[in-house]
Formats: structure tokens, C-alpha cells, sequence
């Protein structure tokens, strides 16, 4: 039973990590689009800086975990 705890444990750091690049990555890339949607500028800016910094956030708490 301990070694299912184990490898749980261990893939959820790679999943942590995965999830704050991927956060990053579809930060930035709404972020972008707004500059060719005018329209929905405000709202693509802003979805896309919370999901930029929730990236940043699972990123460096999986950084803190690790070490």
C-alpha cells in the first residue's frame, strides 16, 4: 500500500508542473490573441494574466515541493 502513496506522490509533482506550463503557455497565448480581437481585448487580457500567474504559482510551488 505504501508504494501506490509513493508513485502518487511522485506524479503529482509532474503534474503540478505540467499544469503550470501549460497555464503559462495559454496565458501568454490569450494574452496575444487579444491584439486580433480588439473586441474582446479586456477580457482575453485579463483571463489570460490569471492564468499566466496561476502557472507561475504551480510552477514555483512544484519547484518548492521538489527541493
Amino acid at each position: 500500500m505504501k508504494r501506490v502513496v509513493l508513485v502518487a506522490r511522485g506524479d503529482a509533482e509532474a503534474v503540478m508542473m505540467g499544469l503550470g506550463v501549460f497555464c503559462v503557455v495559454a496565458g501568454i497565448s490569450l494574452a496575444s490573441a487579444s491584439l486580433w480581437a480588439p473586441r474582446y481585448r479586456a477580457l482575453l487580457e485579463g483571463m489570460g494574466g490569471c492564468l499566466f500567474l496561476v502557472g507561475l504559482g504551480c510552477a514555483g510551488a512544484d519547484l518548492a515541493l521538489a527541493s
